[in-house]
């Protein structure tokens, strides 16, 4: 078995974040879809890929958070509140700061809520949180030095 170290980078936060989307990704394709009603079928692999991809819009927000230099231990992002308010102290991005604010909380609200924990099935609904998680990704990949 590999041990993975943890990501200490912005850059290595950031791939984590497209690491977890692409497996959250993976996992939707297995819940299949109710052509006639638009709905996934599979509730455990809709809800496991919901919690996938909010983690992934999570990571990439952090990667911001440390090139920003919001933060030192990361294990103190419990909870949505800190991540809002270390959103609001994102100075250095400008309007991009009201965008992700704004992305993260409708990825927040339909993957972490709905689809995670209330069993939203429906498919324009999740496929929508998951276009939030990669716009939030495309924005933090913008602001992300390269090493």
């Amino acid at each position: 078995m590999a041990v993975v170290k943890t990501p200490t980078t912005p850059q290595e936060r950031l791939e984590l974040a497209r690491r977890y989307l692409q497996n959250a990704r993976e996992t939707l394709k297995k819940a299949g879809v109710k052509k006639r009603t638009g709905r996934y079928e599979d509730i455990k692999y809709v809800s496991s890929a919901a919690g996938i991809a909010y983690l992934a819009a999570l990571e990439a927000l952090k990667a911001l958070f440390i090139q920003e230099g919001l933060i030192s231990d990361l294990r103190k992002v419990k909870n949505v509140r800190t991540v809002y308010s270390l959103i609001n102290r994102l100075t250095r991005i400008g309007k991009d700061r009201d965008v992700l604010k704004d992305l993260f909380d409708d990825v927040y609200k339909i993957l972490h809520v709905a689809a995670y924990y209330r069993e939203l099935q429906n498919k324009k609904s999740v496929d929508a949180g998951f276009e939030q998680v990669e716009k939030i990704i495309r924005i933090v990949e913008k602001h992300i030095s390269r090493p």
